[in-house]
């Protein structure tokens, strides 16, 4: 029978009978080929079912036991939604650094960290988002578009962020000892394998140690003004702790054209570098003490207490309930001191303390974000919380959108409207990686970014 005429269900069927045959192929590598994949994705798909990479050497920091050190590996085949990221550019973070210096136990062999940016070396076959030769940042946060959260308008907590894993091994030691990264994205490490929806494409510039900052750090804070709390021009903001998310708070603040912006921060540095990047007063909380919340009141009272002349009433408070007095948006950013610094210690290293100041400082109906990680449970008043109430913004990265802010705001890098450049203290290479996080745990860089040969 002459095929250009050939009934259309046997067409199906020959179609379907060949489709069958690609994709059982497909399968016996971890891969699965669809009918109408153009000539790009089948070479894509081909180059995953020979995994070219798979035995590929490089060196990464990989903590095991009580121990880490850098260590030569050699990468594992890729997944069909995995990418490879040759990495340029990563920053320690102070939960990270914290746990490697104090010793806590890795079970299992692991390359630390969860954000980066680097260049796409590879793809899965079922991979759309990114392509090999596109700069990625890795984030912290995954937005997959499709779990309940990302349809509900809160990629914040995209599910495979909170409920993936146990995350698949990416390399292994000469040994063969198998070893995963941290939180399924690592970053100490020449590669990162990573799933598509950690990944954003950035086509920029911007030098990779600055956009290193945006996965995970600063683009926390800054996300805190603008993604679900929205800061607004003439507003007054206190920023508790000025280490990296809460720079990035200051910086939301002064891009919002907020009126005052008052940092809260024991370490005298960071109250310095608070005021460049924007903040219009700093405070140390050892030196103001209990009288802390009532000396930000008393700053953002407003000019009248007339209140048909748009003032707020000047009576004080009577505890526990706020009153009229107080700023309208508040971050909390200080977290829990899991190490000893090199500077300047915290007045309460649980973390409780400002979080409650952070809500005691914010006038009713203002807007309080909680960022940082605190051990024990936090109390707040009911009646203060039920009648005088504030709106509680979970901080879990300031509430951002991957693919919708990361773009964003490397225009506003690129605009020089947020400063990534001035936060970076001072930059290592992988073999003083573990200098950079000692650095980082003591507190004694605002930011440490470890680069990579390009």
């Amino acid at each position: 029978m002459n095929p250009r005429i050939m009934p259309s269900s046997t067409v199906r069927r020959t179609s379907r009978r060949a489709w069958l045959k690609s994709s059982t192929a497909a399968a016996l590598g971890s891969a699965l080929i669809a009918p109408g994949t153009s000539a790009e994705q089948a070479r894509r798909a081909a180059a995953v079912l020979k995994n070219p990479i798979a035995g590929r050497r490089f060196r990464g920091y990989v903590r095991y036991g009580t121990g880490g050190r850098v260590e030569d590996l050699r990468l594992l085949p890729i997944q069909p939604r995995q990418v490879l990221v040759r990495t340029e550019a990563v920053v320690p973070c102070y939960t990270i650094s914290a746990a490697s210096i104090a010793s806590t136990p890795a079970p299992r062999a692991e390359v630390p960290n969860h954000s980066g940016v680097g260049v796409v070396e590879a793809v899965g076959s079922l991979v759309k988002r990114v392509q090999p030769g596109d700069r990625v940042i890795v984030a912290g946060t995954s937005e997959c578009g499709q779990c309940y959260q990302c349809l509900h308008g809160r990629p914040d907590y995209c599910q495979f962020t909170f409920t993936a894993g146990p995350w698949p091994p990416f390399a292994e030691l000469s040994d063969g000892t198998p070893v995963i990264p941290q939180a399924g994205l690592g970053g100490f490490s020449e590669f990162m394998t990573v799933f598509e929806e950690y990944c954003c494409p950035v086509f920029t510039d911007v030098p990779p140690a600055q956009l290193a900052l945006l996965g995970d750090q600063l683009v926390s804070g800054f996300a805190a003004g603008f993604a679900e709390m929205r800061m607004e021009p003439g507003s007054d903001v206190a920023i508790f702790g000025a280490g990296p998310v809460g720079i990035g708070a200051v910086q939301a603040a002064r891009v919002a054209s907020a009126d005052q912006i008052i940092v809260v921060e024991p370490i005298a540095y960071r109250r310095e570098f608070a005021r460049k990047m924007g903040a219009t007063a700093t405070l140390d909380p050892r030196v103001e003490g209990d009288g802390l919340v009532e000396r930000i009141r008393e700053m953002t009272k407003g000019p009248t207490d007339r209140l048909f002349a748009g003032g707020r009433t000047w009576a004080p408070a009577r505890p526990p309930f706020g009153l009229g007095r107080g700023v309208d948006f508040a971050v909390e950013a200080a977290g829990v001191q899991r190490y000893p610094p090199a500077v300047e210690t915290q007045p309460d290293p649980t973390g409780l303390l400002p979080m409650h100041q952070a809500w005691d400082c914010t006038t009713m109906g203002g807007h309080v974000m909680l960022m940082g990680f605190a051990e024990g449970d936090l109390a707040i008043n009911a009646g203060s919380l039920a009648l005088f109430g504030r709106t509680i913004h979970p901080g879990q990265q300031g509430g951002f959108h991957m693919m919708r802010d990361l773009p964003r705001y490397v225009k506003l890098i690129e605009k020089g409207r947020l400063d990534a450049q001035s936060m970076i203290t001072k930059t290592y290479s992988l073999e003083d990686i573990r200098r950079a996080i000692q650095d980082v745990a003591e507190r004694s860089v605002m930011v440490a970014a470890v680069t990579f040969p390009t």
